[in-house]
């Protein structure tokens, strides 16, 4: 006896991506770790940000990323999709001293390669 394929399953189009990547960053005086972070684009992203002393904040603005990261440890978490290939900087958007202005990191979205 012969099986058949469902006919609406064989048609349906597969997920692009089901789960989003997560990736863990760490905000302190006056650094993101990481400070780099390379993805694809048209990736899914979630970052899941901590503190490790004060206030800070967590800005990227081509993909309208603002987030207030509170201090004592507790994770914010920020999607988003990546859908622009290019270099993006990665602002501390809550003042946190002296050095506020040096914090910063790159968000790096390698272009998705042509088939």
């Amino acid at each position: 006896m012969l099986h058949q394929q469902d006919p609406v399953a064989a048609s349906a189009p597969p997920q692009v991506q089901e789960q989003p990547r997560t990736i863990e960053v760490v905000a302190k005086r006056f650094t993101f770790e990481p400070s780099r972070i390379e993805v694809t684009e048209g990736e899914r992203i979630r970052l899941v940000m901590t503190s490790a002393d004060g206030v800070h904040g967590l800005e990227i603005k081509k993909f309208k990323v603002n987030k207030k990261i509170p201090r004592g440890g507790e994770a914010v978490t920020i999607e988003f999709v990546a859908n622009a290939a290019g270099q993006f900087p990665i602002l501390c958007s809550e003042y946190c001293g002296s050095d506020h202005d040096d914090m910063k990191g790159m968000l790096v979205v390698v272009a998705k390669p042509v088939r």
